[in-house]
């Protein structure tokens, strides 16, 4: 009777201790989930208005901002990073806006948002996937800004890529930092740099060097990257130089997924110092160009991407027509 409650007691105790051992573990894993919900910034598809003063103190003492996107295909990345860009150029002063297109497509582009002169449908046709009507629509933002200001007080756009750099991916990156800092310099303004994530991560879990990581070394602290993710939905990818649209989901065992279950769809996350995430490596979403299963990104959040503007369902961009 004696050995029958020992074993009872054991059998018991082991079933209590696994409970609290479950409930660690569980709790522990909603731990960056919890922490995601404190310290996200609800961004509201659905207005054009939308509070993005945190935004200021975030970049506070930055000069170059990358704005980064899991695919060059996706309509709500266009449409956010076009609010983000109003907003600094209207509230924190940039004026050099920088795309990850060759400079000989953006120099007519620049002159009508300089001037107005042209047609900026025309002009955009040579810009693959950025042939869109949100970046037209962007564009146009752009050239009601300029209309009434002085010569220095425009923003200017350029184009750091070249197509001869498209041959060799791993210098191509360190090219167009190199065209980027001489125009930073000419204009000698602070500047958005409009890219994927690939090349405006910082590049920590590579051995190879991104426009991130050059950028990094030259600007330090001044330097601010945002990534971009998402969770599931349709994007547009060249197949045989035309737009496909493609649909996908991210993997669950990712950091979109874990991310899709914060309390808001579409939001703003910077990786303070107190993150769970520093000191992590992670996979986000990732879409190339050209039609191929997508190949999640793994990255270091807080160091590849100082934030990350995460959205939980996208749709394809929409190609500009030609009316």
């Amino acid at each position: 009777m004696k050995n029958s409650c020992s074993i009872q007691y054991w059998i018991k105790f082991i079933i209590s201790f696994s409970f609290v051992l479950l409930f660690a573990f569980t709790a522990a894993g909603q731990e960056p989930l919890r922490w995601v919900n404190k310290n996200a910034y609800e961004l509201k598809s659905d207005s054009t208005n939308y509070d993005l003063s945190f935004l200021s103190k975030e970049l506070r003492g930055k000069n170059v901002v990358g704005l980064g996107e899991a695919s060059h295909g996706t309509r709500e990345f266009y449409i956010q990073k076009a609010r983000i860009i109003a907003y600094l150029i209207n509230e924190c002063d940039f004026k050099l806006l920088s795309f990850e297109s060759p400079h000989a497509t953006m120099v007519p582009i620049n002159t009508y948002l300089q001037t107005g002169e042209g047609n900026l449908r025309e002009f955009m046709k040579n810009m693959f996937l950025f042939n869109t009507e949100e970046i037209f629509n962007l564009f146009q933002r752009i050239r009601q800004y300029n209309k009434d200001k002085a010569l220095e007080d425009k923003v200017v756009l350029i184009g750091m890529d070249n197509e001869e750099y498209w041959g060799d991916p791993y210098t191509r990156d360190k090219f167009m930092t190199e065209n980027l800092i001489r125009s930073y310099e000419v204009k000698k303004s602070k500047t958005i740099v409009w890219t994927h994530n690939v090349h405006i991560m910082k590049d920590t879990t590579s051995n190879s060097l991104a426009l991130g990581s050059y950028l990094n070394q030259h600007f330090g602290d001044a330097f601010y990257a945002i990534g971009f993710d998402t969770f599931k939905g349709t994007v547009n990818v060249l197949h045989d130089g035309e737009f496909e649209v493609l649909t996908f989901q991210a993997k669950d065992n990712s950091l979109s997924h874990m991310l899709a279950q914060a309390k808001y769809k579409t939001f703003y996350l910077p990786f303070h110092k107190k993150s769970p995430f520093i000191g992590t490596t992670s996979l986000i979403t990732n879409i190339y160009s050209n039609r191929q299963e997508p190949k999640p990104l793994p990255i270091k959040p807080g160091l590849d991407f100082d934030g990350i503007i995460f959205i939980r369902d996208t749709s394809a961009s929409i190609k500009l027509s030609q009316e």
